[in-house]
């Protein structure tokens, strides 16, 4: 099928549905595909028509070689599929291609659509009028009524907080942009309920970000506050990490001088002995999955979907009592 692409200057998936007699190419493109696949040669098999495509969009910014999070759940979405005799293509938006929407001819190639991160309103306004099945990944728009795979991201912003309180800290730090994604809004404000409920004081100079929203890159050179926490709460493991090299520059240590802990717990937690919210991301890739078999085979599914989430305990938070 690779080679009739070729030969024609088409995808893959185009060809995939000419053969096997599904919507998606025109009258005339499905005569030139069957046309070249008969004078290669070529004989469908009979599980062709069983077979799906679909796309896992996600923004450039999240699917950095340095940053395994959306990286992990493809692959494993990615393997799952490969089993099934699908096809998951992954397609990266960069920022440019995010603020001028392209056109959405592009996704009529694809059985359906999941939504990796989160994308600006116009991209997923757009992604939405192909009326694909969708499932988003991650992150949730109150105006976006399609099937979500999410982490209760406030419930974990309020459990490493409490577990930093309960280890005597009092003077407690955010590292995140919280306008930047649901996701890292809803840890800072998971973060603000345990302050609260342990009559902890908040000071907004302990409010940093250390990466830049659009590029998503991290910075070793983030100016630190004044005056510093005894703990920060970092709103994923990059950050943490970033923030690690920037308190070694101050000649500041973790955790002898100041505490950390973050999510995802990705490989550089374990490399760097960082205390992280292990997130199963084989386990959002299996629901994703299994929401987007639901809708398209037409059953009911959940609008809401929770994965597990566990604490990792390991020596980045320096108990203090």
């Amino acid at each position: 099928m690779q080679k009739i692409a070729d030969h024609l200057g088409i995808t893959k998936v185009s060809v995939s549905k000419a053969l096997s007699n599904r919507p998606g190419v025109s009258d005339d493109l499905r005569r030139r595909i069957v046309e070249t696949a008969s004078n290669m040669g070529y004989v469908p098999g009979q599980s062709q028509a069983e077979k799906k495509s679909y796309a896992f969009v996600v923004p450039k910014r999240y699917f950095l070689e340095t940053d395994k999070f959306y990286n992990a759940i493809f692959y494993y979405m990615n393997n799952l599929y490969m089993k099934g005799n699908s096809t998951l293509v992954p397609v990266i938006i960069n920022i440019t291609r995010e603020e001028n929407v392209e056109k959405k001819v592009f996704y009529d190639d694809f059985d359906g659509i999941f939504l990796a991160g989160e994308l600006s309103e116009l991209y997923i306004n757009m992604i939405h009028s192909t009326g694909k099945p969708i499932v988003a990944i991650d992150f949730y728009k109150t105006h976006l009524d399609v099937p979500y795979v999410l982490i209760d991201n406030f419930y974990i912003g309020y459990q490493v907080t409490n577990y930093l309180i309960e280890n005597g800290h009092e003077e407690i730090g955010f590292v995140g942009n919280i306008s930047q994604t649901s996701s890292i809004s809803d840890r800072f404000f998971g973060y603000l309920k345990a302050l609260q409920e342990a009559s902890v004081s908040l000071c907004e100079e302990w409010i940093i970000s250390n990466n830049d929203a659009k590029s998503g890159l991290y910075d070793i050179n983030t100016e630190l506050p004044s005056i510093m926490p005894t703990a920060f709460v970092c709103h994923c493991d990059m950050a943490a990490y970033f923030l690690s090299n920037t308190l070694k520059k101050s000649g500041l240590s973790v955790p002898d001088n100041i505490s950390l802990i973050s999510f995802d717990n990705t490989e550089i937690s374990e490399a760097y002995g960082l205390t992280s919210v292990d997130i199963d991301k084989r386990d959002i890739a299996d629901t994703a999955i299994d929401v987007m078999d639901r809708i398209v085979q037409g059953k009911k599914h959940h609008n809401r979907n929770y994965v597990s989430t566990q604490l990792i305990i390991r020596n980045s938070v320096k108990t203090l009592v």
